[in-house]
């Protein structure tokens, strides 16, 4: 029986193509801190794969940090930022240096969890909630922002809802602020992994200062994410070492790792680019795969609401990311639809991956949905129109009209 995956959101497979770039890497002993021939080559090559990531992104490429995936460039972000802001406002010799964050209640685990624990040192935390729909308020976040806020940090798209967050109005609120603080202060961070498959992610026209990679979120390998640091941005490592990146993430470079990564962002692009511009990022494929998605959506949400019209999607009523639908289906135990759909040969997900066993969707019970009974199917590059037919099929049976 052929699994159809509809799990996407939750990791993507790798492209055939960025596995056979990573076959080429995984033959031999590459460590790029080596001065002898194999360590010059996979020197080479991760600088190669670093500017290609840059490129993406309209960044230079020593903005780019790698990382072991979303989570730790989360941590990095977070933590490093709070680090050098506790720091110069001790240099500034302020009496209580309290330095404040900024999040939503509906950011990814690793955000949440990383604030909790900066909490627990100090720093202040402000938790804006979001509308039913999922989306943080404008106003509140001008509120909240305080001469003392060192970095706010909204995610670009829910990973549970797909609610798309406003970041370029986001943006230019936070540099407003900066202007008024007549300081580098606050800082902007966002968490792009759920969207760099259907977004153009030109961090200068986006105006941050931070934003989070996930190569496992983009067709490409897993463990290997990326943090983009504007130049003067102020931060600080969580890892210490042998002070690979430069001096911002110690450890061995994960060569496959990268070099994958970095193909996987190429393959997003089209590839037949302006002569006059080989390096710009051509997104009419984009476009294209965008509206390909978002019309398998459409047509599966249409079909579930037909035959269940008490069903609720969730967040429909804002901009969203074309790949995921987050469904409430009343009176349904979602964890047990899930294990059954699996049974027939359809993956689907109940809430984050990230998130432990036991615990309910924090994002659903922010928006007023019931976790319990909500169940996220997320679309991909694979995804057939015969593989939408069948999983509404194998819904039918298993819960009748």
């Amino acid at each position: 029986m052929k699994m159809i995956y509809l799990d996407y959101a939750s990791i993507t497979p790798i492209d055939p193509k960025v596995r056979k770039e990573m076959d080429k890497w995984n033959r031999e002993p590459l460590n790029p801190s080596s001065i002898h021939a194999l360590g010059v080559k996979a020197k080479m090559a991760m600088e190669g794969a670093r500017k290609n990531v840059a490129e993406f992104l309209n960044a230079h490429a020593d903005e780019i940090v790698f990382t072991s995936g979303g989570t730790e460039a989360n941590s990095l972000a977070l933590e490093g930022a709070g680090r050098a802001a506790y720091r110069a406002f001790q240099n500034a010799g302020k009496a209580s240096p309290r330095p404040h964050l900024i999040i939503s209640v509906v950011e990814h685990s690793s955000i949440i969890e990383t604030a909790s624990m900066l909490e627990k040192h100090g720093v202040e935390v402000t938790r804006l909630g979001v509308d039913k729909n999922g989306l943080v308020s404008l106003e509140q976040l001008k509120k909240a922002i305080k001469p003392e806020t060192f970095l706010v940090s909204i995610m670009t798209a829910n990973n549970e809802i797909g609610t798309i967050q406003p970041v370029r109005e986001i943006a230019k609120i936070v540099r407003d602020a900066r202007k008024k603080n007549g300081s580098k202060y606050p800082l902007f961070h966002t968490d792009a992994c759920q969207v760099v498959l259907y977004q153009d992610l030109n961090v200068e026209k986006l105006g941050i200062d931070l934003l989070t990679l996930d190569a496992s979120k983009a067709c490409g390998p897993r463990g290997i994410g990326a943090l983009y640091v504007k130049r003067a941005t102020p931060i600080e490592p969580i890892i210490y070492g042998g002070g690979q990146e430069s001096g911002l993430r110690s450890g061995t470079e994960n060569i496959p790792g990268i070099v994958g990564f970095a193909r996987a962002l190429e393959l997003i692009k089209k590839p037949g680019l302006a002569k006059d511009d080989k390096k710009a990022v051509n997104f009419r494929d984009m476009e294209k795969e965008n509206q390909r998605v978002g019309d398998l959506r459409d047509h599966f949400e249409k079909e579930v609401m037909k035959t269940w019209p008490d069903a609720i999607v969730n967040g429909v009523n804002t901009p969203r990311m074309p790949h995921i639908s987050n469904i409430t289906l009343l009176n349904v135990d979602a964890e047990m639809l899930v294990l059954r759909l699996d049974a027939k040969g359809i993956a689907v997900s109940t809430k984050s991956a990230c998130l432990r066993d036991e615990d309910e969707s924090y994002v659903l019970r922010a928006i007023g949905a019931d976790s319990k009974s909500s169940i996220r199917f997320s679309f991909g590059r694979w995804t057939k129109n015969r593989e939408i037919k069948e999983t509404l099929i194998i819904l039918k049976r298993l819960l009748g009209r």
